[in-house]
């Protein structure tokens, strides 16, 4: 797809997710408590280090293995209610794309089918769907959550550390170019 035709598919996906409003709107936020309960931990492991180890504190050091343990099981229920709201809106999203496709192959003309077999054509909708589902349920999810983890750390080291995230952003440049070179090439070869 050109950027266009991109941009007219992702108007009608986002058409179509409108009646699971609520479940996309809890699941970013859910997302974003994620991702900072994620950056959090290594937080409150330099934490411990700095004023428990460092210090030879208990006090800081029983702080900050508490605060670490209390925030890896909000995480885990923060990602089990991700996982739940994901799948409902993707689900919906979904059956409401099977219903429009089903109902599209439905309303297309007896010679259309003299001349495409039908059992091609609910294979090749099945499994396009499927693929979809993949994506849509594990795929975006993964994406997302990768971003907000990156941009979270690179916040934190900003604020922690000037010259290491300095460091860590040198091979950025790198990363980017090779990356829209293997979209382009993957777009060609597909």
């Amino acid at each position: 797809l050109d950027r266009e035709q991109a941009k007219w598919v992702m108007r009608r996906a986002a058409a179509m997710l409108r009646p699971y409003r609520r479940e996309v709107i809890v699941s970013s936020i859910l997302m974003v408590l994620r991702a900072a309960s994620t950056i959090a931990g290594p937080l409150f492991v330099r934490y411990g280090i700095d004023h428990g180890i460092s210090e030879g504190s208990t006090r800081g050091l029983n702080e900050a293995v508490i605060a670490y343990v209390c925030t890896a099981i909000a995480t885990y229920f923060v990602y089990r209610r991700l996982i739940v709201e994901v799948s409902k809106a993707g689900e919906g999203f979904l059956r409401d794309l099977r219903t429009r496709v089903f109902d599209h192959l439905q309303r297309l003309s007896m010679p259309f089918y003299d001349r495409e077999k039908a059992g091609v054509l609910v294979s090749r909708m099945t499994s396009d769907v499927d693929s979809l589902q993949e994506h849509v349920q594990l795929g975006l999810l993964q994406l997302v959550n990768s971003v907000l983890l990156i941009i979270a750390s690179v916040v934190v080291l900003a604020v922690v550390s000037w010259q290491l995230l300095l460091v860590c952003m040198m091979p950025l440049p790198f990363v980017v170019l090779a990356s829209i070179k293997f979209q382009r090439d993957s777009n060609d070869a597909y």
